[in-house]
């Protein structure tokens, strides 16, 4: 790649301090490096230094100052050089990463951003032991690396805002460090392979493995006569035998074991070390590793290998604030993937995703485009402003990521003073049918100039809030939408002020308050209401109740598209749980609800059975995580997190609130049965056919909630709820459009949130969606899926740029 080097430019920064302590509540006394550390000047060295490529287009603010970097990090065996020869049009590495990623109209394009390929110390470009000083070079350590490119970026290329900070593998592994170390500067980072910590704590196996790798070194018979004080000896008398030791242990479970095997002796012998020659073994017999040993330098690779040994960022990860996607190779035997996801989980709105690939490890090279289609990864872009759409109409700019202090004081407000919502929350009282007066919190936004914009109200769900649908709300108006978004009286930012009141409401009190809001206060004569599970039943009523108010429904797993009958059987007793007559008696209801114990239950949950439960899993005899048909999130997309990490925070939180929330998640079962009992000649669900406005009804292929089973005994959603509702309906002159979304749950709007942001704004503006008829939406849900192609690998899968 020597033509390639051309490319690359260096900055010294002078006086800068090696292998010292990095205090992150104190940056001030690490702008110089970290506190105590050595200054390579007085060990008679030129000034610690660094290297780069920067391609692009920088965009710069009235000071001057670059705001739309991307940093990409250097990985273990490689340098800037080989990260552009992977990632950037045109270079010897594309094939192996899949495609390009870096140039005009890429991924990371260089029309939009300006992109900084950097070394990292210790690499070819940067200050690094075989310079001269050999093992008096001081024992950095990544926050070193990341610190003196800081310093790069900062003083030489004058940066202001890093976009992204990404990397694959010690790459991916340095992301986390920008994210910690400069939460103000950095707006998000995405770990490629990488790893949170690899000693022996945080990470056995990753120790592990560079124990023998620098043990392999050690064991080079140079190694020990000279004791790695070898420089003054020409390059073919140094420890190269080591050297191609230590690269013979890592390729043993750099590939898939599987995949090695199915290579044939022919290929995996020349990853084989022997300490001298062994004709047994064939004519390839470590020819690989004769070419690596010639490339490099055996004190470079221990300081490498050490820095691992003291790397463990774990009990950091809650601080982290940059939006965090941590991308992972299933199958990686280095970097173990459980490490990685868990990693993730301690990051406040952490995401994750993963692939499976037979060069496991290797494949984080392709990560990107292999990840073209995940809604985690496409999702978490988006946010970053690293993937735009064109039809953005204007910024959203009161558009913050949402937040949950996961360790929340309990004598705070937990809605009010715990969680940071997508956008400022307002709030006012209004009053029922009923003269209750509630305080509703909600989220009032449009960015347009358009005296009389299109508006879309969103109404939550079940045991959810209106914050949740932060990524629909943020898309609608950053296409010309008012978008109001209230909670619901007792839910979410409408708990609190309403907490010394009857804790009990029915869905039409709810409607009432609603439209007291939104056309009372708001002057919102009519808009658009999308409802999602039991908003959906909301906005169905509300359609009902206030025709005149609706232009059209938007319908999203819906609750009300089904009737049960007003008693429950348990035992001998016969439950009135869905008699309309106890909805504001708390005795009889108690009564009614207390023997099945579902509100002690939601309190009695823990970290790990919402987590479990939230994500399709439970748990077997012996502990262990096994598949369940029930959950809220197939996908990890920064929303289910959101959601995930309110739920678990709430323990911990305050307790009446928390208390509030736990009987109204099962007080909320009673108000959609209430209104939709069998018996009721003038339920909700025999009305339906009166609604003429639009409806767009939406239901994952993997609707797990309805129809409701265990009450009415309806099994399918197919024949039993989607098909009838839609015959009726067309017999009533308003057929409504239906959309399946395969391998999709109860949360279409966070499994796929593009797709079905999409599909959302598309029905309003044009009428139209890509539907399905009856027969595939049969074929959807009760058919089999397809199964996955398998994946394919050559003998060729190594990345440009490994062997520097």
């Amino acid at each position: 790649m020597a033509d390639l080097d051309a490319l690359k430019q260096t900055y010294e920064v002078p006086n800068f301090r090696i292998g010292g302590h990095y205090d992150l509540n104190n940056p001030e006394l690490w702008v110089d490096g970290g506190s105590g550390g050595t200054t390579l000047e007085s060990l008679g060295a030129a000034p610690a230094r660094t290297a780069y490529i920067a391609v692009g287009t920088p965009k710069r603010n009235a000071a001057g100052e670059i705001i739309n970097a991307i940093v990409i990090n250097s990985f273990f065996s490689g340098d800037a050089t080989s990260m552009y020869s992977n990632w950037f049009a045109g270079g010897a590495g594309n094939a192996f990463s899949g495609g390009a990623l870096v140039g005009p109209g890429l991924l990371f394009d260089t029309d939009r951003f300006y992109v900084i390929f950097v070394d990292a110390l210790g690499l070819w470009g940067a200050s690094k032991p075989s310079d001269g000083l050999g093992r008096q070079f001081p024992l950095y350590n990544y926050y070193d690396m990341v610190h003196l490119n800081y310093r790069l970026l900062r003083d030489h290329l004058k940066v202001g805002q890093v976009l992204l900070s990404t990397g694959v593998s010690m790459g991916g592994t340095q992301a986390y460090y920008w994210g910690l170390m400069y939460p103000d500067f950095v707006r998000a980072v995405m770990p490629i392979g990488g790893a949170s910590a690899t000693d022996g704590e945080g990470g056995a196996v990753a120790a592990w493995t560079f124990q023998l790798a620098k043990a392999a070194l050690e064991s080079d018979p140079v190694w020990i006569d000279t004791n790695a004080d070898y420089y003054e000896l020409p390059k073919a008398l140094h420890p190269n035998q080591g050297v191609a030791f230590h690269w013979s242990n890592l390729a043993l479970t750099g590939f898939d074991l599987a995949h090695s095997q199915s290579l044939g002796w022919d290929q995996v012998s020349k990853e084989v070390f022997t300490w001298s020659p062994d004709p047994r073994l064939g004519a390839n017999a470590g020819s690989r590793l004769q070419q690596l040993a010639a490339q490099f330098d055996a004190v470079d690779l221990w300081y490498r290998d050490t820095v691992g040994e003291r790397h463990n960022l774990d009990a950091l990860l809650p601080r982290m604030q940059p939006r965090t996607l941590v991308v992972h190779v299933e199958n990686d035997q280095w970097l173990l993937a459980g490490e990685a996801r868990a990693a993730a989980e301690q990051i406040p709105g952490g995401l994750y995703t993963d692939f499976a690939s037979p060069i496991a490890h290797y494949a984080v090279f392709k990560a990107p485009n292999v990840l073209t289609q995940d809604q985690t990864f496409n999702a978490f872009l988006r946010s970053a402003g690293i993937i735009t759409d064109q039809d953005v109409v204007c910024e959203a700019i009161n558009y913050r990521r949402p937040r949950v202090n996961r360790s929340p004081d309990p004598a705070q407000s937990f809605w009010l003073d715990e969680m940071l919502m997508p956008f400022p929350v307002k709030f006012t009282r209004v009053k029922d049918q009923r003269g209750v007066d509630w305080e509703i919190g909600y989220m009032d936004e449009y960015c347009g100039d358009d005296k009389n914009p299109p508006t879309l109200v969103i109404v939550h769900g079940k045991g959810a809030f209106g914050g949740h649908y932060g990524h629909l709300m943020r898309y609608a108006v950053e296409r010309g939408f008012r978008v109001i978004v209230p909670d619901m009286p007792l839910a979410g930012v409408s708990g609190p002020g309403n907490l010394d009141q009857l804790q009990a409401r029915t869905l039409d009190d709810v409607r009432d308050a609603f439209h007291a809001l939104i056309v009372g206060e708001l002057g919102v004569e009519d808009a658009w209401y999308y409802g999602h599970s039991l908003g959906g039943q909301t906005v169905l009523g509300y359609a009902l109740r206030y025709p005149e108010a609706v232009q059209g429904l938007i319908l999203e797993g819906p609750a009300g598209l089904e009737e049960y009958p007003t008693h429950f059987q348990l035992g001998e007793q016969s439950l009135p749980i869905c008699d309309i007559n106890i909805a504001y008696d708390l005795d009889q209801w108690h009564a009614a609800y207390d023997p099945l114990g579902l509100v002690q239950i939601e309190l009695d949950r823990t970290p790990e059975d919402i987590r479990d439960f939230f994500y399709f899993q439970t748990r077997d005899a012996a502990g262990n995580a096994v598949p369940s048909p029930l959950g809220y999130f197939v996908n990890d997309t920064e929303y289910a997190r959101l959601h995930t990490d309110q739920r678990i925070a709430m323990i911990s939180g305050n307790q009446r609130e928390f208390e509030q929330w736990a009987f109204l998640f099962i007080y909320d079962l009673f108000t959609i049965c209430a209104e939709n009992a069998i018996e009721d000649e003038q339920s909700l669900y025999k009305r339906l056919p009166q609604i003429k406005v639009p409806i767009f009804l939406a239901f994952g292929a993997r609707e797990p909630f309805i129809p409701s089973t265990s009450l009415n005994g309806l099994t399918d959603l197919a024949g039993d709820i989607i098909i009838p509702f839609r015959e009726r309906m067309a017999a009533a002159g308003n057929p409504p459009t239906i959309k399946l979304y395969p391998d999709v749950g109860h949360f279409i709007h966070t499994d796929v949130p593009d797709e079905f942001a999409r599909d959302l704004v598309s029905f309003i503006q044009t009428g139209q969606v890509d539907t399905v008829t009856p027969e595939v939406i049969d074929a959807l849900i009760n058919g089999t899926a397809p199964s996955a192609a398998p994946s394919n690998a050559g003998v060729s899968d190594q990345p440009a740029g490994l062997s520097k």
